[in-house]
């Protein structure tokens, strides 16, 4: 390591040096330390602390720095430790002496506090936009298959019919926490801590407010000691994170099992399926199988910030450098995932009929029954035990409720009437349900309809 050892007597040993290095995180950090500098720079002008030229010459070097950063040419070194060295360093080759001002009145403690909140909020962003791009691929396969019936389950286990737009609406509403969890989580994250220094603040007569709002932050830190130790928006960041894996891996499991040959009720397009090194036969659903497994790792780079968080001291400590992979493996997983499934969603082509006749397992209708009774003055209770009854004796005569006829249905109570055999029908069972937020159609049109106006 070549930087800050005046005051010792003795270089670093370089497998120490090797250990306690990060560039090879903080490469993904290198915009946000550079526009952070920038904007410390300014406020270091605006407080008369450096001259207004010399604020102008750092920032012109930072800017082209940024421009060459983007344009691939900026190598972190490792014996300079970190961004905010490797950033300085260079600086000072482009601008002179100049860039030795630049750290005036912070420290690398607040500096990498906020080059992790200012990448925290940028991938919250694209996260967000993913996620809705995601949910308009949900939705535009939903309103395009709109008179389709399916099997809805509890327990994996056929439960009434619903319209399998009603089933896709589901995935959006998952996705919509998700977008408004990050969203929480961002306003959390836009706090400035620069100007916290190494915990005690500065005797300097800076301006934290003025950098935050140059940031686009919401405010700056109120005590200089939190402002370096605190890594809850990390947390915030994964705990949202690990809720939208969860989501994720959720979706992927029930479009597995509905592309499997056991249900049918989808097929997807050969360009998200992978084949079989042995069996010809074979179409895997890989993207979304990667995906489900995607969760396991994300929730496990949340139980490494909780772990390295949960003991440490109050003030900085060198442990908080481990927050930063965690929160970078997780920021690059669920973007990947996301922009894969958007891509496997709109390949989902539905199998109507598959579908259709796995709705028509009148079974599913007793509920229906029962409601009918009620409308018929029955007491609920009462209801569900007398179709109770009538469905365990067609289980013991291997019958289905289709197959009564409306005298059968009198022997067990003297309430059901002739239409009762028109209840027998998912769709009909369907459309019924005009509950808000129910799988009536009419219900499934304006939740597609709100949910796509909320997007826009």
């Amino acid at each position: 390591m070549e930087v800050l050892r005046k005051a010792f007597s003795q270089q670093l040993d370089p497998a120490v040096s090797k250990f306690v290095g990060c560039v090879d995180d903080d490469k993904f950090i290198v915009d946000a330390d550079i526009h952070g500098s920038i904007a410390h720079a300014r406020m270091l002008a605006h407080t008369h602390i450096i001259s207004e030229a010399q604020a102008d010459n750092i920032v012109d070097g930072l800017q082209q720095l940024q421009a060459a950063y983007a344009e691939g040419q900026l190598q972190l070194k490792p014996q300079w430790e970190d961004v905010h060295m490797n950033v300085e360093g260079v600086l000072r080759h482009m601008v002179g002496e100049d860039a030795l001002r630049l750290h005036t009145a912070r420290s690398r403690n607040d500096q990498v506090a906020l080059d992790m909140r200012i990448y925290v909020c940028e991938e919250i962003a694209q996260i967000c936009r993913l996620l809705q791009r995601a949910q308009l691929e949900f939705i535009q396969l939903a309103e395009d298959n709109l008179d389709i019936v399916m099997p809805g389950y509890t327990h994996l286990q056929r439960a009434q019919p619903v319209l399998f737009a009603h089933a896709l609406h589901a995935f959006v509403e998952m996705l919509t926490r998700d977008v408004e969890r990050f969203s929480d989580a961002k306003k959390r994250a836009m706090v400035s801590p620069l100007g916290a220094g190494a915990l005690a603040g500065t005797s300097l007569p800076i301006s934290p407010e003025y950098t935050a709002k140059l940031l686009g932050f919401e405010r700056a830190f109120a005590n200089s000691i939190d402002a370096v130790c605190d890594r809850d928006f990390v947390l915030d960041f994964l705990s949202a994170a690990t809720a939208c894996a969860l989501h994720l891996s959720q979706i992927a499991e029930t479009l597995i099992l509905w592309a499997g040959a056991e249900f049918s009720f989808v097929s997807l397009n050969d360009s998200v399926t992978t084949a079989s090194s042995l069996m010809p036969n074979k179409k895997n659903p890989d993207p979304l199988e990667i995906i489900r497994a995607k969760c396991g790792g994300i929730t496990g780079d949340l139980i490494s910030v909780i772990m390295t968080l949960k003991s440490l001291p109050l003030g900085y400590n060198r442990d908080l450098q481990e927050t930063k992979p965690p929160m970078l493996r997780a920021a690059a997983s669920l973007k990947q995932s996301l922009l894969v499934l958007a891509h496997v969603v709109a390949a989902v082509h539905p199998n109507k009929s598959a579908m259709e006749v796995a709705a028509g397992d009148s079974m599913m209708l007793a509920t229906d029954l029962v409601e009918y009774l009620i409308r018929c003055g029955v007491p609920m209770r009462q209801a569900h035990d007398v179709i109770s009854e009538i469905v365990a004796d067609c289980r013991a005569k291997q019958l289905s409720l289709a197959d009564l006829s409306p005298a059968q249905f009198r022997e067990y109570s003297p309430v059901f009437g002739a239409e009762v055999v028109d209840l027998l029908s998912a769709s009909k069972s369907a459309a019924a349900k005009t509950s808000p937020g129910g799988t009536a159609s009419s219900q499934v049109k304006l939740a597609l309809q709100k949910a796509r106006e909320r997007l826009a």
